[in-house]
């Protein structure tokens, strides 16, 4: 339950890093995030493989919502045709939560789903805002678009994270 609770908070100050530090400092805070999250979270060398595949869904559905304008970023010295490392960064970190501070959602998929239906567009805008970028439409677009993505990527996490327990052998208890 503890160890629950400080993958929580130490990615809300990574979140924090990210955001407000934008290109300056994502390196070294994506850096120091994961070489801790390893060190005193990681179970199972497989809980890279969810982190990746959320990093590879950063690339594409951020790297859409850029490319489509929902999302305009600030001028930068990322010149990729990629989202920012400080954004990848964030996609990374939500990666790392199924197996520890989101654990308790792979029992119950629906309700961690409808639960960041409301809160990740509400970082999305916050974070907008922190990290000087704009939304290219109206923010009750951008929240019903959020909202409807973000329903459909937890699922696919929990689909993953409960992959990842089966190739270890484990099973999940809430």
């Amino acid at each position: 339950m503890l160890k629950s609770l400080l993958n929580a908070v130490f990615f809300q100050l990574f979140w924090f890093a990210c955001v407000l530090g934008g290109d300056n400092w994502a390196v070294a805070a994506i850096v120091v995030y994961f070489v801790v999250h390893h060190v005193y979270f990681v179970n199972t060398p497989n809980e890279w493989w969810l982190i990746l595949l959320f990093v590879a869904l950063g690339v594409v559905i951020d790297g859409a919502l850029i490319f489509d304008g929902w999302l305009l970023m600030p001028n930068s010295i990322w010149t990729f045709p990629i989202p920012p490392p400080w954004l990848l960064g964030l996609w990374a970190g939500v990666g790392s939560l199924f197996l520890h501070c989101l654990s308790w959602g792979i029992d119950r998929p629906w309700l961690l789903s409808a639960l960041a239906a409301f809160f990740a567009p509400m970082s999305y805008i916050v974070g907008a805002d922190f990290a000087e970028v704009s939304l290219g439409r109206s923010t009750i677009a951008t929240w019903a678009l959020m909202a409807f993505i973000w329903f459909w990527l937890m699922q696919i996490g929990v689909f993953a994270a409960k992959l990842t327990l089966k190739h270890n052998g484990r099973r999940h208890r809430a």
